[in-house]
């Protein structure tokens, strides 16, 4: 994979309510609209266990990882760990 070239990666019409799973040149994607109907790819492992994250759901601008609800925004920045409370910040 060659870094900051352009993959087409899927239509828009495919991207709904639900994640979508894709392998390109060897490596896992999750794609993704976001609230606002933005488009977003991110690598489909969640960083906390390496759960699928296209298995997961849409929350929001952000993807839930279905183990432990860790949501991440359209950059791939963990935005939400539930397990710290609803004060706790994301270190």
């Amino acid at each position: 994979m060659f870094i900051n070239f352009w993959y087409v990666a899927g239509r828009g019409d495919e991207l709904t309510d639900q994640p979508v799973k894709r392998r390109m040149l060897g490596q896992d994607f999750v794609l993704f609209r976001d609230a606002n109907g933005h488009a977003h790819c991110l690598s489909n492992t969640c960083t906390h266990r390496g759960g699928s994250l296209a298995g997961g759901r849409i929350k929001g601008d952000c993807i839930e990882c279905p183990y432990h609800g860790w949501q991440f925004d359209g950059t791939g920045r963990c935005v939400r760990i539930p397990s710290l409370g609803a004060d706790g910040r994301v270190p």
